[in-house]
């Protein structure tokens, strides 16, 4: 099961591992990154329904307002932080949640930190249908 799911990820290109990488940022480029990557679809549709979920008319709220609500669902909405970084970590192999169990605090801001920026980034994705 290991090798398909690392089969599957993508490529990131332009990664640099430059010497005396911690750990953790290591496990974010080789294993988070092409996770989130892979699982970009997903992760939309998933915040659109949050969106939906909780009556939120997003393409009416101001640029400050989009920033705010993503901010604020990540650090209030325990339930939603809780299900979105449950997607990316779903798909880890059991070597790679063992090894993220070790360091499982700083790589779960680590994965906030990239999922809130992929949200950010792909707020026209949020337009009310």
């Amino acid at each position: 099961m290991k090798e398909k799911l690392e089969s599957s990820r993508p490529t990131i290109q332009n990664l640099s591992f430059p010497k005396g990488i911690g750990k953790e940022e290591l496990f974010q480029n080789l294993v988070i990154r092409p996770v989130v990557k892979l699982l970009h679809d997903l992760l939309m549709v998933h915040f659109k329904q949050y969106l939906t979920t909780k009556k939120i008319a997003f393409s009416q709220l101001s640029e400050k307002e989009k920033t705010n609500f993503i901010e604020s669902s990540f650090n209030k909405d325990l339930t939603f932080r809780s299900e979105i970084r449950g997607l990316v970590i779903g798909h880890f192999s059991t070597d790679e949640f063992l090894l993220y169990a070790t360091m499982q605090r700083g790589l779960n801001k680590r994965i906030n930190s990239i999922l809130k920026e992929r949200i950010n980034s792909n707020r026209q994705n949020f337009i009310d249908e």
